[in-house]
């Protein structure tokens, strides 16, 4: 383990580069290496094999080692050997990770899995995007009143309260955020689950507002963590380090979450899974968590395709194999379809894949609580499930997807499909028939209900 201290020296005294500079190397070497281990984005094998895995795997290393870490304050770049990374993984590797979160009653276990366990990965599903002040109860309480929802991975955020719109780093972020937890927490008192996780903050992004969160009767450290995150691609500043520290300080679990942009610096799902590894990689080196997301999109922002199912299942494996993590992702449909049906399908097929690729939690299960339901169900049925019927199960329900995607112009607000009378949510008949339908499809298809 690599002490967080280190990375003092490291980012005063790395090499100065442009960050034009830093780019190019990045974007020339993860190149070179996904060449070198002959890596190659199959759409027809959405679950790699083994050697798939380890070759990612074993280039992320290069690549970490090789291009480090970005500093965006110092312009500097924070350096590695090889042979520390490779140290750490196996550190990682010979500790499969297992974490509890909640208390009491709603005490919650997140713990590292393979492709072939038939344990089910844990539905921490999550409320996210943004609400409105009207919607933001109902909302959340949508959630967490489905008693196959574990916790909570993330919240939603308002984009404005009263006339208060929250901005960074002044006192409408905090006043803002306040208020948020207040009605957390009322949330969950109505659904009879006050030792909930409530997982990442949303409007609290600024380290003092996310401070002030943190304390009895609102946060604690089993019921909330902290993002730490590397920026896609493979940049950091100041205030991921020092909440790193944070975290490590109060016992928090720190939240890490490797993002790569299909089309950018990476051009394709390969170099992208390789950017994945090498990103989580470098998250363990200063956050020392035990848990890691893989969430690849395309540079207009979606995702839910072949390609973003291969590139984030190809680094899930990878972690699987080499260095045994508790991974998750977002499990649901892209931004544009979210209370449709289709976004259920378009979840359910990445759910398949990634279930049978090792995902340890689901931090977000579609955009509502019967989504949620839904998309946990469909977790329970595949875990375990061969490799290949899963791929093929997987193809059967994206050639769907895309047939329909199209014709989805909008997405719905909450209050367009849930029903709120100031004590109950629940979904409007039209909107809970639609999803039924959908889930008779998915059995048409094969899925083993």
């Amino acid at each position: 383990m690599i002490p967080i201290m280190d990375f003092q020296e490291r980012v005063l005294n790395g090499p100065v580069m442009k960050v034009d500079e830093f780019e190019l190397a990045f974007s020339m070497k993860v190149r070179e290496l996904v060449a070198r281990y002959n890596i190659t984005y199959n759409p027809d094998e959405l679950i790699v094999d083994d050697q798939t895995a380890d070759a990612v795997f074993q280039a992320g290393i290069d690549l970490l080692a090789d291009v480090g870490i970005f500093h965006m304050d110092t312009r500097r770049v924070i350096k590695f050997t090889r042979d520390e990374l490779v140290q750490l993984s196996d550190e990682r590797k010979a500790n499969p990770s297992t974490v509890k979160f909640g208390k009491g009653d709603d005490e919650m276990t997140i713990s590292y899995r393979t492709g072939e366990d038939s344990r089910s990965p844990t539905l921490y599903a999550g409320a996210p995007a943004v609400a409105t002040e009207e919607d933001f109860l109902p909302y959340v309480l949508s959630f967490v009143q489905e008693k196959d929802v574990e916790g909570m991975g993330i919240m939603p955020g308002l984009a404005v309260l009263g006339d208060i719109a929250p901005k960074a780093g002044t006192l409408s972020e905090l006043h803002v955020a306040l208020w948020e937890q207040e009605k957390l927490a009322e949330a969950l008192a109505m659904a009879g689950r006050p030792g909930m996780n409530m997982g990442l903050l949303a409007t609290a992004s600024e380290l003092g507002a996310i401070y002030e969160c943190i304390k009895p009767g609102r946060r604690e450290p089993w019921n909330i963590q902290i993002g730490i995150h590397i920026m896609p691609e493979m940049k950091l500043d100041w205030a991921a380090l020092l909440k790193a520290h944070y975290c490590q300080d109060r016992g928090i679990v720190p939240w890490q979450s490797s993002m790569s942009l299909i089309g950018g610096l990476c051009r394709n799902a390969a170099d992208s899974a390789v950017a994945l590894i090498a990103n989580i990689m470098g998250q363990i080196s200063y956050g020392h968590g035990p848990t890691g997301s893989f969430f690849p999109n395309h540079m207009d922002g979606s995702w839910g395709t072949l390609a973003t199912h291969w590139c984030a299942g190809a680094a899930m494996r990878a972690s699987e194999r080499n260095i045994k993590l508790a991974t998750g992702s977002s499990i649901s449909g892209p931004y544009q379809t979210w209370r449709h049906p289709v976004a259920f399908l378009n979840a359910a097929a990445i759910a398949t894949v990634y279930t049978a690729c090792g995902l340890s939690y689901a931090w977000i299960a579609g955009h509502t609580g019967l989504e949620a339901r839904l998309i946990g169900e469909v977790m329970k049925v595949t875990a375990g499930m061969d490799k290949a019927m899963a791929n093929e199960l997987a193809h059967k329900i994206q050639a769907k997807v895309d047939e329909r995607i199209s014709q989805v112009t909008e997405q719905l607000p909450f209050l367009a499909v849930y029903d709120w009378d100031g004590k109950e949510t629940r979904p409007k008949p039209e909107y809970e028939s639609g999803m039924m339908k959908a889930r008779e499809e998915l059995a048409d298809l094969g899925m083993p209900y």
